[in-house]
């Protein structure tokens, strides 16, 4: 489980750096990022749930999904422009 956090994790800030010196376009790389972002609190909150936390864990869980959801919004509005 940490391999997975630590690697979406490193994912998230290569990404995040790749868009912020415009070697990457951020209309390409800012979704990856809020995605991998989005991984690294799922994983987190399977943490916390195994640590016998579960309102830390809904907390995690939450807040992953209102990332994919404002990806989701993101990704439509350049498509469709909404």
């Amino acid at each position: 489980m940490k391999t997975l956090k630590l690697m979406f994790s490193a994912f998230t800030v290569a990404f995040g750096i790749l868009g912020l010196t415009k070697a990457l376009s951020t209309d390409i790389a800012m979704p990856i990022v809020f995605v991998c972002l989005a991984i690294t609190m799922f994983l987190t909150s399977k943490e916390y749930k195994d640590n016998k936390q579960k309102n830390t864990a809904i907390h995690f869980l939450l807040l992953g999904v209102f990332l994919l959801i404002v990806t989701a919004y993101n990704i439509a509005s350049l498509i469709w422009g909404i």
